[in-house]
């Protein structure tokens, strides 16, 4: 009884150890489930914050990229309403006849109440050629004019192979022109550093003047001897840049561009100078410039370095600190004027190979009649013609609606409508507009308002001179030789086109203009090729200055007259 009473005990006990243990593995299985929840709960709180943040940045960013293309769709819509009255303008000359506003006020102020000429306005608006392609009826012309350039290309290449059996793409003068390209990039790049260092030499001056007396003697010194150095450093950028130009001996085409942005470096000084000039002498408040400031910025604190930087790549000549801009660049904009300026390039390089080096290139090994001169003149005239129209679309059209695009840059009035004019001075102002705006603004404001005192014919002179100097200067070096068709041209010819089609009808005076335009195209390209050809094939050429300056075209195996031409009735049957 003992016994069965003892494992009754034991067996009761193990029950109850069995009972405790297992409700011990419940209760920590129970546990570590709530463990694992809890733990999940968190995870899944992290994943739902994290979540939130992803759709906040997500929301954040959306709302920002609509944000900003509503804000350039808004400016976009605005331009266009802004440039509607100036596009619907321009679009019915094409088909009005009524007298338009004189273009010289186009793009400037309005005359101020002291009396003083207008000053130059930028406004937002396309080049003229861009809007008139929206027409359809204008751009098939441009198409049109596109088959006509393939279609006169491959019928020179397709007579070519049948005469000579090879293709002649006219490369060559494209090769020989643009030779040492390399190199007139990199006196570029010393012209750029160059102006680039005006910039703090300006600064330098106009900060340390203010530690003179005002009214004082010796910062009028000071102030003269800065403007002598400026116009020292003006001479000797032209003479290094022409001195490595000939150093290196740089081929026609680079020499060209090379003294095109020299040109433009100088324009370019000159303009931020005479800009800022008047804002550094008025900086104290006290202070006044003689002359009157001739832009709206001129009481304006001075300019950073960020925006001089700027204007020397936009395409403009005249400074301000601020210019019309857009909001974006259209990159196919850009590759569109950058495809269309290489194919003017070879159309140009094809136009010179086929056209006009046969009747040149052996001028000077032997002289020619009077009747091969005239010839070749008139042959000249449609080659000159095609290049001249080239010479304008590539580079007032294409490079600059280019440039202007890269830079959002929104004012492109960079010509007019030049080819309706009717008058010689019309197409002047009408040709280059950022020229122009150069000279009117820095040149012939300038000489009215300061030099000649409201007279107006001697700073129109002053204009011409200024601008004949620099077109020969740059024809002088390109081609190594002084031949003054250009300076004649603009200095004389000009001056007496203006007053002589200044009462001219508009149909004879359009259809005159083109009419100089295609004959002076011409005898410019007959004239430049035949000294250029004259010296390369005249022995005994020297290097010496009048050698340089005496053309030689004239003088070895020059033009003989032919005393035996006759002229016939074109009724006569004989």
């Amino acid at each position: 009884m003992m016994n069965e009473t003892g494992s009754g005990n034991e067996s009761s006990s193990s029950a109850g150890g069995s009972d405790t243990r297992s409700e011990q593995v419940v209760q920590n299985a129970i546990e570590n489930r709530a463990q694992r929840e809890y733990r999940e709960e968190i995870v899944k709180d992290m994943a739902i914050e994290k979540m939130k943040e992803n759709m906040d940045k997500i929301v954040t960013k959306l709302s920002k990229d609509i944000e900003q293309k509503m804000d350039i769709a808004v400016d976009d819509l605005f331009t266009e309403v802004k440039q509607f009255n100036l596009k619907n303008y321009e679009l019915k000359q094409l088909f009005n006849e009524k007298p338009r506003v004189e273009s010289s006020t186009r793009g400037k102020k309005g005359t101020r109440t002291d009396g003083k000429l207008p000053e130059k306005e930028f406004v937002a608006r396309n080049s003229l050629l861009t809007d008139l392609f929206e027409v359809k009826h204008i751009k098939t012309i441009y198409h049109i004019f596109i088959v006509i350039l393939i279609i006169l290309f491959l019928n020179t290449v397709v007579h070519d192979f049948v005469d000579t059996g090879s293709i002649n793409l006219g490369f060559r003068p494209i090769v020989a022109g643009f030779g040492k390209f390399h190199i007139a990039l990199m006196l570029w790049a010393c012209m750029q550093v160059s102006t680039f260092l005006l910039y703090p030499c300006f600064r330098l001056w106009a900060s340390s003047r203010r530690s003179f007396k005002q009214a004082s003697g010796i910062r009028r010194i000071y102030d003269i001897g800065a403007l002598l150095m400026f116009i020292a450093y003006q001479c000797a950028f032209v003479v290094l840049a022409i001195k490595a130009l000939l150093w290196f001996d740089l081929p026609p085409a680079s020499s060209t561009a090379y003294l095109m942005e020299m040109t433009r470096f100088l324009m370019k000084a000159h303009a931020f100078i005479r800009s800022t000039v008047p804002r550094a002498l008025a900086a104290d408040g006290k202070k006044k410039c003689d002359s009157k400031p001739t832009n709206p910025d001129a009481h304006r604190p001075l300019p950073a370095f960020s925006k001089y930087a700027y204007f020397l790549f936009a395409p403009t000549l005249v400074y301000r600190d601020e210019y019309p801009r857009t909001k974006q660049i259209r990159w196919r904009i850009v590759a569109r004027h950058a495809l269309e300026m290489v194919g003017v390039i070879f159309y140009i390089s094809f136009i010179l190979e086929r056209f006009l080096v046969p009747l040149f290139e052996k001028f000077g090994h032997a002289k020619i009649s009077s009747g091969s001169f005239v010839l070749s003149l008139f042959g000249s005239i449609m080659p000159g013609s095609l290049s001249f129209l080239c010479a304008f679309y590539s580079l007032l059209h294409a490079w600059m609606n280019g440039m202007a695009e890269l830079l959002r840059f929104a004012d492109r009035m960079f010509y007019r409508d030049w080819w309706n004019e009717s008058t010689f001075a019309g197409y002047i102002r009408s040709w280059n507009v950022v020229v122009h705006d150069w000279l009117y603004t820095y040149v012939y404001k300038d000489c009215v308002e300061n030099v000649f005192r409201n007279c107006r014919p001697l700073a129109t002179v002053a204009v011409f001179t200024v601008s004949s100097v620099f077109h020969e200067l740059i024809l002088a070096f390109s081609f190594r030789f002084f031949y003054p068709v250009m300076f004649v041209q603009f200095e004389f010819m000009g001056l007496l086109m203006m007053f002589l089609t200044r009462g001219m009808g508009k149909d004879i005076g359009n259809v005159l203009l083109w009419l100089m335009l295609s004959i002076g195209n011409g005898l410019h390209l007959s004239l430049y090729n035949m000294e250029y050809y004259a010296r390369r094939n005249c022995p005994g050429i020297g290097d010496s200055v009048v050698d340089y300056l005496v053309p030689v075209s004239w003088s070895c195996n020059g033009i003989s007259h032919n005393p035996n031409w006759t002229i016939t009735a074109p009724w006569s049957m004989e």
